[in-house]
C-alpha cells in the first residue's frame, strides 16, 4: 500500500506546487485519480446491474430445485454462460481497486510523509493556508470553523464539509437504489447502506482531516455525475 501512498502522494505535491493552493491541489488531484479509476468504476458498475437483471432467474431456479445445490450450481452456471456473464468481473476492479484507495487515503491522511515528505515548511504552508471556511486543511473541519463563540457541545460537531460529503453519500446511494437494473433485494441492501454510510462519514468528520474529506466530496460529486449519465444509458437501451 505504501508504494500507492507515495505515488499519489507525489503526484499531490506537483500539482501543489503548480496551483500554490492545498485545497485546489485535492479537487485537481480528486479529479485525475477518479478518471484514472473510471474504466475499473465501469466495469464494476456494468457488472452489478448484468447481475441484477439476471438475478429474478437465479432465484427462480433456487425456488424450483431447492435442496438440490447440485442442479442449482449448474443451472446457475449455464444461465451465466448464456447471458455472457462472469461472476468474478465484478470483484476484479473491486479488488485493483482496493490498494489504489487505501494509498490515496494514506497519503491525504499523512501529507507530511507523502506530499510534504522532507519539507515541513511547505507542509505547514500549504495545509495552514484557509480554504473556504476551512482555517486548516491538515486538522478535522468541525462546527466551530464557523460558530467559534458557540456552546463547546456545538462547536466540537461535524463540520459543513463533513455534512455536505454526507449528503452527497446520501444522493447517490439513492440514485443507485433506483437504478433500472436493481432488483428489490438489492434495493433494500442499498437502503440500508445508504442511512449507514452518512453517518459514519459524519463520524470521521469528526476525527480525520478536512483535506481527506474535501477528496470524498469532490468524489461523491463526481460519482453522481458518472451515476447519472449511466443510468440515463441503461434507460436508453431499454
Amino acid at each position: 500500500m505504501t508504494i500507492f501512498a507515495q505515488i499519489f502522494g507525489y503526484l499531490l505535491g506537483l500539482i501543489f506546487n503548480l496551483v500554490q493552493d492545498y485545497g485546489i491541489a485535492i479537487i485537481i488531484f480528486t479529479l485525475i485519480t477518479k478518471l484514472i479509476l473510471l474504466p475499473l468504476t465501469i466495469k464494476q458498475l456494468k457488472s452489478s446491474k448484468e447481475m441484477a437483471a439476471i438475478q429474478p432467474k437465479i432465484k427462480e431456479i433456487q425456488e424450483k430445485y431447492k435442496g438440490n445445490q447440485e442442479k442449482i450450481q449448474q443451472l446457475t452456471m449455464e444461465l451465466y454462460k448464456e447471458h455472457n456473464y462472469n461472476p468474478l468481473s465484478g470483484c476484479l476492479p473491486i479488488l485493483i481497486q482496493f490498494p489504489v484507495i487505501i494509498g490515496l487515503f494514506t497519503a491525504l491522511r499523512q501529507p507530511e510523509l507523502y506530499v510534504f515528505a522532507g519539507n515541513p515548511e511547505l507542509l505547514i504552508s500549504a495545509t495552514q493556508d484557509a480554504f473556504l471556511w476551512v482555517p486548516n486543511l491538515a486538522l478535522p473541519d468541525l462546527i466551530g470553523n464557523i460558530v467559534p463563540n458557540g456552546p463547546d457541545w456545538l462547536i466540537a460537531l461535524p463540520g459543513l464539509l463533513p455534512i455536505t460529503s454526507a449528503a452527497l453519500t446520501y444522493f447517490q446511494m439513492a440514485t443507485m437504489s433506483t437504478a433500472p437494473a436493481a432488483n428489490g433485494a438489492a434495493n433494500t441492501q442499498m437502503k440500508v447502506m445508504q442511512t449507514i454510510f452518512p453517518v459514519m462519514i459524519l463520524f470521521w468528520g469528526k476525527n480525520l482531516s478536512a483535506g481527506l474529506i474535501l477528496y470524498w466530496t469532490i468524489g461523491n460529486l463526481f460519482q453522481i455525475g458518472q451515476q447519472y449519465i449511466m443510468n440515463r444509458q441503461v434507460k436508453g437501451d431499454a
